[in-house]
């Protein structure tokens, strides 16, 4: 089963479907864009859909139903892109994002973390079933008359506005649902540092201010911080006995056996100063 045989499929029960490649986190996806009367045009991704496909014997037209339904659910969201325009809707929804240094012509720059850089973005609810977000460019910040300057800095506040950072002991409790106590923190100094969604919560990193309490709290200038992906980090006070090198293999392991490609930052540990 290709790509193009779907596509050929769905034109045929009437749909205007079209090949589309795209770079999410620098991992190029190939996808099918289905046309539509409106200003959005859905992009389904294949690749997964095609491997799980040949996983369970599915046929051609069983996974062609399944994306028409797919896109039958999402088609109705429309995006009026004339808010694009105004400085205030775009202000109000900038944050900062973190992914792998890529080569994409957006508004971008580079990061304290090797290998990684930080980007803008606008993110906005598209119904009440989830959420929209849209890389900032230089042509937008052009037609709503915002300068780069002014854009970092509210997208910083409205970044750092939304930092969560929350002890795994906390984290673990709930999920597996034991009492947690503080003196969990103490045997176990890791925290999840992210945003409330917990989506592309990463860039919480960047919020200074939670990081120097974070060091006061532990009575250290220096922190050691683990990417676990584009929506979050893990962070734990340095000690003179961290061996970073066993803390990169960890971050490398974990990566490869349990990350998107997609959602991976770089496969290292760091050791930043505060």
């Amino acid at each position: 089963m290709t790509r193009e045989m779907i596509i050929t499929e769905l034109q045929n029960r009437g749909y205007n479907a079209e090949a589309q490649n795209s770079i999410k986190n620098g991992v190029e996806l190939e996808g099918i864009r289905i046309l539509t009367d409106g200003n959005i045009a859905p992009i389904i991704y294949t690749e997964a859909i095609i491997e799980n496909a040949e996983k369970e014997n599915k046929s051609l037209d069983e996974v062609v139903s399944a994306i028409i339904g797919t896109y039958e659910s999402h088609k109705s969201f429309s995006f009026d892109v004339n808010s694009l325009f105004d400085k205030d809707f775009v202000l109000n929804g900038l944050y900062i994002g973190l992914q792998k240094e890529s080569t994409e012509d957006i508004i971008k720059r580079a990061c304290d973390l090797d290998g990684i850089e930080s980007y803008l973005y606008i993110r906005g609810e598209a119904d009440k079933d989830g959420s929209y977000s849209i890389k900032l460019n230089s042509a937008i910040l052009e037609r709503s008359n915002i300068s780069e300057a002014e854009a970092w800095e509210k997208a910083e506040a409205n970044t750092n506005e939304e930092t969560s950072l929350e002890s795994m002991a906390k984290v673990l409790s709930e999920m597996m649902g034991f009492e947690y106590s503080e003196e969990m923190d103490e045997m176990t100094p890791f925290y999840v540092i992210s945003n409330k969604c917990k989506v592309k919560g990463a860039s919480a990193i960047l919020n200074k201010k939670v990081l120097s309490d974070f060091g006061k709290r532990y009575n250290t200038d220096r922190i050691v911080v683990l990417p676990s992906s584009v929506h979050e980090m893990l962070v734990a006070p340095y000690t003179e006995d961290i061996d970073l090198d066993t803390f990169t293999s960890m971050v490398a392991e974990v990566n490869n056996t349990q990350v998107e490609p997609t959602e991976r930052l770089t496969d290292r540990a760091y050791i930043i100063t505060l």
